[in-house]
């Protein structure tokens, strides 16, 4: 009973660290994730961040391996597992995604995954190729309803970097309507789907 007891305090600790660092580091990146700043936002002892994460790192590491989580997560959640997909759904979910603290994330962390190796790239890398993945599928369904559609690797390629695009110019510039933008977006995608499927053969 008391083992339980504490096994079940240590998870509740670990999980108010995670979600304290992920809302900092959403916020304004790794660097103000630091392990006072985490434990007094989580209000637990900075020596818990050690005894949970070994290091800053390693908490920035589980920072990002959760938001890549927490991505796939509702993309499955808002998406259909089978059965028709229109592209205005995959956007409004995408736009969902960038706009919730887990997309802040991945915009905050890439100048430091972007300096070089080491194992926050490894945690990026690793969750990009995950999440691509699983849009490169929706996108794949998406291309097979509409064929004129462009290859569905190079569609995803698109979409990540327009929403990677959209957040760090909306980071910089507050006035930057990201929802306008992914409208704009769409409208495109509509616009090229028409003049392909009027094209001569």
């Amino acid at each position: 009973m008391v083992a339980r007891r504490r096994e079940e305090s240590a998870r509740e600790s670990r999980r108010l660290l995670l979600e304290a660092a992920t809302g900092l580091v959403a916020e304004a990146g790794p660097r103000a994730a630091s392990v006072q700043a985490v434990a007094d936002r989580a209000g637990i002892s900075r020596g818990s961040v050690a005894w949970h994460f070994g290091s800053k790192d390693g908490l920035i590491v589980e920072v990002i391996e959760h938001a890549f989580h927490r991505a796939c997560e509702e993309y499955r959640l808002r998406l259909p597992e089978t059965g028709p997909l229109t592209f205005d759904l995959l956007i409004d979910t995408h736009l969902a995604v960038i706009d919730a603290p887990c997309g802040r994330v991945f915009v905050t962390v890439l100048p430091e995954v972007m300096r070089g190796e080491g194992p926050l790239r490894d945690a990026y890398v690793s969750g990009y190729e995950r999440t691509r993945g699983l849009w490169v599928g929706y996108l794949e369904r998406l291309v097979a309803q509409h064929p004129a559609l462009p290859d569905a690797k190079d569609l995803a390629t698109v979409v990540f970097g327009s929403g990677v695009g959209m957040n760090t110019l909306h980071s910089l510039d507050g006035l930057v309507d990201r929802k306008g933008a992914f409208t704009a977006l769409k409208r495109l995608f509509e616009l090229a789907g028409d003049t392909a499927e009027h094209r001569p053969s």
